[in-house]
């Protein structure tokens, strides 16, 4: 073995005994030589490092950075970028991880992208409030500058290998919970990560739905009556009026989300008929604008990305006294939002912001 390799042995030895929750992670981890980087860097598989940066580090800043490359993998940072800039997304990570790791009693020594301002924030959200200049930000290894790298993982294995971690992670919050060695900055987390959540799918479908039902047929009769020996109508719909959609091209959404989300928004559309689909996309301010008819194919692609404001597609709407039964908008929450517009909104967010007016579903995917 190594002195490098021993050293980081060492560390999630240490980890083990001081910190058992990132200590158990870490194992996960292979611990794999590359001198190709310049610091170190995670994959969701292996932990790379570079042989130099290690042998320059503190004990302290060894067991720090390991237990930074085990939550980089905890928040799925590698499966979860989609199209968003590489450096820009390991900074937004490295604050939020930083700052967690440091409310845990860990020590960057002074190093490191450490901003209370982000203080409870997610990746996500921070990632939005970075200049996109980020790109042009300290190295690694600079002072104040990122530590290290995350690597895309392999895409055949990404979900796969985020549900494995998924279930490590509340493995070793309970294990290290009964030891009492938890860190109270992650129980917030692991609350959110354990609390059964409704699929974003399933309430989307059922807020669209629920608005075409605007009629009584007898053809097709109440089940929720029928083991009573009643025989009533139930609300149906041939079809439905015009439906509205706004995407947020701000830059915060990416093709693989605008993916999953245009499809489930295609079936909704192929149950209901509406008369007619409108698609709106827009940042500051409206950039595209596709119709749809009820036989008509719907298709999604991303247009600008310039800044944010949800009130634009509203107004459109009522400069073409236009009153859709539902409006549905896709977004990361960060923008002013408009008046109750008077009809059903649901604002499918991709973070945890809850809209003023309508409801709001968090969407991952």
């Amino acid at each position: 073995m190594t002195p490098t390799l021993e050293k980081l042995t060492r560390a999630r030895t240490q980890l083990l005994l001081d910190y058992p929750f990132f200590g158990e992670l870490a194992l996960r981890l292979r611990l794999t030589e590359d001198v190709g980087i310049p610091t170190m860097a995670v994959d969701g598989r292996s932990m790379f490092y570079n042989p130099t940066f290690v042998d320059g580090l503190s004990v302290g800043l060894t067991r720090a950075i390991v237990a930074h490359e085990v939550m980089h993998c905890v928040f799925d940072h590698m499966g979860r970028r989609e199209g968003r800039s590489p450096k820009r997304w390991n900074h937004a990570g490295d604050y939020a991880i930083n700052q967690m790791l440091t409310d845990s009693g860990f020590d960057f020594e002074g190093t490191g992208l450490l901003n209370p301002a982000y203080a409870n924030m997610t990746t996500d959200q921070i990632y939005n409030l970075l200049p996109e200049s980020t790109d042009n930000a300290p190295g690694p290894g600079e002072k104040g500058g990122a530590l290290d790298d995350c690597i895309d993982g392999d895409a055949d294995s990404t979900d796969a290998n985020a549900t494995d971690w998924k279930i490590a992670t509340i493995q070793a919050a309970n294990s290290a919970k009964a030891m009492g060695k938890l860190p109270g900055s992650l129980g917030r987390f692991i609350e959110e990560l354990t609390t059964p959540k409704v699929d974003w799918r399933d309430r989307l479908r059922r807020f669209v739905t629920e608005v075409s039902k605007d009629d009584y047929s007898w053809m097709r009769p109440n089940r929720r009556f029928i083991s009573q020996g009643l025989y009533l109508p139930s609300l149906y719909s041939e079809s439905m009026g015009e439906i509205a959609v706004a995407i947020d091209t701000s830059g915060s959404i990416g093709q693989a989300m605008l993916d999953a989300f245009g499809a489930e928004v295609k079936s909704i559309v192929q149950s209901v008929r509406p008369s007619k689909t409108t698609v709106i996309y827009c940042d500051a301010a409206v950039n595209h604008v596709d119709e749809f008819g009820p036989n008509d194919e719907l298709h999604f692609k991303l247009h600008g990305g310039g800044g944010t404001d949800f009130r634009p597609p509203f107004a459109l709407l009522d400069e073409q006294s236009t009153v859709p039964v539902c409006f549905i908008y896709l977004t990361d929450g960060y923008g002013p939002f408009p008046l109750d517009p008077g009809y059903p909104v649901m604002w499918c967010c991709t973070t945890d912001v809850v809209a003023p007016c309508g409801e709001t579903i968090p969407i991952e995917i």
